[in-house]
């Protein structure tokens, strides 16, 4: 489910902004955050024993390669 959510942000943030390509220095900040924020929601949910931590924890990786991956393609395929 928040792994959706992302993706659904991630969507609405690209169409909304449209990088262009001499913005590609955000990805160095932006991937880590996601990393950070996801990992850090999936610590405190995974020490409270709630099993949607370890959701969390997985969505700490998937979410910042999805992101790499939506950026390489806007560059590659959509941006004009």
């Amino acid at each position: 489910m928040v792994f959706i959510i992302e993706l659904i942000f991630m969507v609405l943030w690209f169409n909304q902004a449209q990088p262009e390509s001499e913005s590609a220095l955000p990805i160095f900040y932006v991937i880590p955050i996601l990393f950070v924020i996801n990992l850090l929601i999936g610590l405190l949910f995974y020490f409270i024993k709630k099993p949607i931590g370890i959701l969390f924890l997985a969505n700490s990786i998937l979410c910042p390669i999805l992101f790499y991956a939506a950026w390489i393609m806007w560059f590659t395929y959509w941006a004009q």
